[in-house]
C-alpha cells in the first residue's frame, strides 16, 4: 500500500518514471487477470458443485452471497481487461463502479458471516487497494494516455 501511495504522490506532480507506471499498470492487468480466473473458477464451483480443483468458496457464505461476490469480481475484472484492450475512455469509472460493488459485498460479508480475528484488517486493506488502484486510474498520466482521459464525467476534475 504504502508502494501505491508513493506512486500516486509523486505521478500526480509528475515526477513518476514512465517505466514505473507502465509497470504499475503491467500490475493491475496480472492482477485483473488472476481475479478473472479466480471468479470464474469460483462460479464454476457456484454452478456445478463439484469440480476437479481446490474449492475456492468460502462455505460460510450462503449461495445468494458466493453469486454476488463471483460476479461482482467476473465483471469488473473483464471491465478493466476490455476496457484496456480497447483503450476505452470509460474504463476508470466503470472499474471505480465495479470496485464499489465489491466492497459492498466485502462489507456484507465481513459483518454478517466471517468470523476470524483479522477479518476487519483484511476488509481494510481491501479498500485501500481499491481506493490506491482507483487514484491511480485517475489521476496517473499513464492510465489517462492508455484510456484515452480521466474516466470521469465531462468536465469534472476526476
Amino acid at each position: 500500500m504504502i508502494i501505491i501511495t508513493v506512486m500516486i504522490i509523486t505521478d500526480k506532480w509528475g515526477k513518476m518514471s514512465e517505466t514505473l507506471s507502465r509497470l504499475f499498470m503491467m500490475g493491475l492487468l496480472v492482477l485483473h487477470v488472476a481475479l478473472l480466473v479466480w471468479a470464474l473458477m469460483g462460479l464454476a464451483e457456484w454452478i456445478f458443485g463439484a469440480v476437479p480443483w481446490p474449492a475456492v468458496a468460502n462455505p460460510l457464505f450462503p449461495r445468494p452471497m458466493l453469486l454476488a461476490h463471483w460476479l461482482s469480481v467476473v465483471l469488473t475484472a473483464s471491465v478493466f481487461l476490455a476496457g484496456y484492450a480497447f483503450r476505452w475512455p470509460g474504463t476508470p469509472l466503470a472499474v471505480a463502479v465495479g470496485y464499489a460493488a465489491m466492497a459492498t459485498v466485502c462489507l456484507i460479508e465481513t459483518t454478517q458471516y466471517l468470523v476470524h480475528d483479522g477479518r476487519w484488517l483484511s476488509m481494510g486493506l481491501e479498500y485501500a487497494a481499491y481506493l490506491g488502484i482507483g487514484f491511480y486510474l485517475f489521476r496517473s498520466a499513464h492510465a489517462q494516455a492508455v484510456f484515452g482521459g480521466t474516466g470521469g464525467p465531462a468536465g469534472s476534475p476526476l
